[in-house]
């Protein structure tokens, strides 16, 4: 794989959790995709250099076995990011949509 496929792979991935946060009642994509991409990429950046770090110091210590096991749990952090973002934001907006009285506020009961 050369840069634009994975480019073209994270942009395709981007789009499917993406129009996930369509189907929410009450918001549209319009309402949540731009906090989703803001949360998301964001998100990632932290984690990359975090998780790029913490493999390093894997591959220094503990070998390039430790290291190996290390990328494939970067990438399973990094590709249930969107995902995780999406469901929180979906939950958000439903609740939002409910209402207060949904929630059993006190204020709603007066």
């Amino acid at each position: 794989m050369d840069n634009v496929e994975v480019l073209a792979a994270i942009l395709i991935w981007l789009l499917v959790v993406g129009a996930a946060l369509s189907r929410v009642p009450g918001g549209g994509m319009r309402s949540l995709i731009a906090p989703w991409l803001a949360l998301t990429l964001l998100t990632m950046g932290v984690e990359f250099i975090a998780l790029f770090i913490f493999t390093y110091g894997l591959l220094f210590t503990l070998g390039p076995g430790a290291a190996t096991a290390g990328v494939v749990i970067s990438g399973v952090i990094l590709a249930a990011t969107p995902v995780a973002w999406a469901l929180v934001l979906r939950r958000r907006a439903h609740s939002s949509a409910t209402g207060p009285a949904a929630h059993g506020s006190a204020a709603a009961h007066s």
